[in-house]
């Protein structure tokens, strides 16, 4: 019987690193008697967690302070695997807490640290929910103080790619740590930025990220050359969020200022280029698979979902306005009566298009054929003298509502 050159694929396992004690047998056996002494009480702990987190925490302190008087580079990996008994018990505090320790420990004894193992762990608690914001900034810091500037933001440019990509977001503070490292290794932040931009954009957690705290920053340079790159993946999406705090401070308009800074605004507003020629700069670029009107009814809905901003827009009346010359050359109507049961439509959003001479879709084209009902409250609109507001007072004579 002959041995295959390559044994064939039979499932995937998330990639672990060497955890306690095993870490400690392979890298220092002569000593790996001091991590074997510490396994069953480690195990009895481990048992407590769940239960008595409080008492098995302060056990596990006492082992830790044993540990570091005889072999202080068994530490981290020590830290790290009560951490993961944490994570078993469902108590991600504690395990932040241990995970955060073992850091301590190799900055108070200067231990000597594997940049690819310790990455690794990075990303084994941040895909456990267990990865602080503040860890990551003093990863920061850490790799600042240790490495060259250069490898400094090699390493920390491949955490972040491995992180969005495994979905987790920006951080709001991730905009600053790019830049202090970028000027600290001497690169040009813009090429820098949109290096990292281009690895980002298509991640899944990107989506998750609010969109002025969270990093999307570093997506408004506007990409070379425009199309369906960035900027047309900033339109597929929108952040589940507008603001951490439940309330539209800047989220909204951030957004659309994002859209416009990115060059994503273009691929709503250019008209299409019918000379065949986009080099010649007769026509401003546009994309055929993005659908202004597609893309306004779905930001419509979206503001619907978002409580926090579904009132009067002005950041989206101008950007409507903006768009209606792409919207009448292409012709196709803008789904803009929203709801399930109760279709209803911003009157303001409404009556820009209609004014504007964009097509607008009547519910009766959207439900086909399925029993909705439909009435727009026309008064409270006719009455508001907010300012944005697009109609004068109303005449005695208004209807309280006005049919579909």
């Amino acid at each position: 019987m002959s041995r295959t050159a390559e044994a064939p694929v039979v499932g995937q396992v998330r990639r672990e690193t060497l955890g306690f004690p095993a870490w400690a047998l392979v890298n220092d056996p002569a000593n790996g008697h001091h991590a074997l002494a510490l396994v069953k009480d480690i195990e009895r702990l481990g048992r407590q967690a769940k239960t008595r987190a409080g008492a098995a925490k302060e056990g596990f302190d006492a082992l830790g302070t044993r540990l570091g008087r005889a072999v202080p580079h068994f530490l981290p990996t020590y830290y790290e695997q009560v951490a993961r008994l944490f994570l078993q018990a469902e108590n991600t505090v504690y395990a932040a807490s241990f995970f955060g320790k073992a850091r301590e420990a190799e900055r108070v004894h200067g231990l000597v640290v594997d940049e690819d193992r310790q990455r690794a762990v990075f990303l084994e608690f941040a895909f456990a929910g267990a990865l602080t914001v503040k860890a990551l900034r003093q990863y920061v810091r850490d790799l600042v103080a240790r490495l060259a500037p250069a490898d400094a933001w090699s390493q920390f440019r491949r955490l972040l790619v491995e992180r969005c990509a495994a979905g987790m977001p920006p951080y709001a503070a991730l905009p600053q740590d790019v830049r202090a490292l970028v000027k600290a290794a001497g690169l040009d932040r813009e090429t820098a930025e949109r290096d990292l931009v281009a690895d980002l954009i298509g991640s899944p957690g990107v989506v998750r990220a609010p969109p002025r705290s969270g990093g999307l920053p570093l997506l408004a340079h506007r990409p070379r050359p425009p199309g369906r790159g960035r900027a047309g993946r900033l339109l597929g999406f929108f952040p589940e969020t507008f603001s951490e705090s439940g309330r539209d401070t800047d989220g909204e308009s951030g957004w659309l200022a994002l859209l416009a800074e990115s060059g994503a605004e273009d691929l709503l507003t250019a008209l299409p280029d019918t000379s065949g020629d986009a080099a010649s700069g007769s026509a401003a670029p546009s994309d055929p698979y993005v659908s202004p009107a597609d893309w306004l009814a779905r930001w419509e809905a979206h503001r619907r979902r978002n409580r926090a901003t579904s009132g009067r827009s002005p950041q989206t009346l101008d950007l409507a306005a903006r768009m209606a010359d792409r919207l009448r050359a292409d012709g196709r109507p803008v789904e803009l009566f929203q709801g399930r049961w109760q279709r209803t439509a911003d009157l303001d959003l409404l009556d820009l298009c209609l004014a504007s001479g964009v097509r607008v879709a009547e519910p009766d084209d959207q439900d086909k054929g399925t029993a909705h009902s439909c009435g727009v409250p026309v008064v409270p609109w006719l009455s508001d003298t907010a300012p944005g507001a697009r109609i004068s007072p109303p005449s005695p004579n208004s209807r309280s509502s006005a049919p579909c």
